[in-house]
């Protein structure tokens, strides 16, 4: 087994996925496989760093589902207010509110994070509620004086 470290340039990079091709191939021992599994981190990472993929737009993810599953834009319009507001968050002028969020996951069959951007959960978080005040363009509540 090759001894291998953090990949630094293209050719160590490329030395590793050969590797890996080459390991595919092979009947499945112990030590094939810890080589496979080093060498799969240390490819994902290389890629993290030097090919980094952006996260996909909340509109983009929605699009995507509905025409994965068939969903015409009147079938959103229970979960987004209106057909003008579903045309305004599936073009991008408006953004999808905190009491959306929740309906539209579930209906989507999709997670609460892929809907709202930059908001990565982490182990000890079950919320969103903290990290989405930025994400939502307009609140779906007014506060204000009442008049008694």
């Amino acid at each position: 087994m090759t001894k291998w470290s953090r990949l630094a340039s293209k050719a160590d990079y490329r030395k590793a996925t050969d590797r890996i091709n080459v390991l595919l191939d092979q009947r499945k021992t112990d030590e094939i496989q810890n080589e496979l599994t080093l060498l799969s981190y240390l490819v994902e990472e290389y890629e993290e760093q030097h090919f980094p993929i952006p996260d996909a737009s909340a509109q983009d993810v929605i699009k995507f589902m509905m025409e994965m599953k068939g969903i015409k834009q009147k079938e959103l319009i229970p979960l987004l207010g209106t057909k003008s507001n579903v045309s305004k968050i599936l073009s991008g002028a408006a953004k999808i509110q905190v009491d959306m969020l929740a309906p539209l996951s579930s209906f989507l069959g999709i997670p609460l994070e892929a809907l709202v951007s930059n908001v990565k959960m982490d182990a000890n978080t079950t919320s969103l509620e903290p990290r989405m005040k930025t994400a939502v363009a307009e609140p779906s509540i007014t506060y204000g004086k009442r008049k008694k």
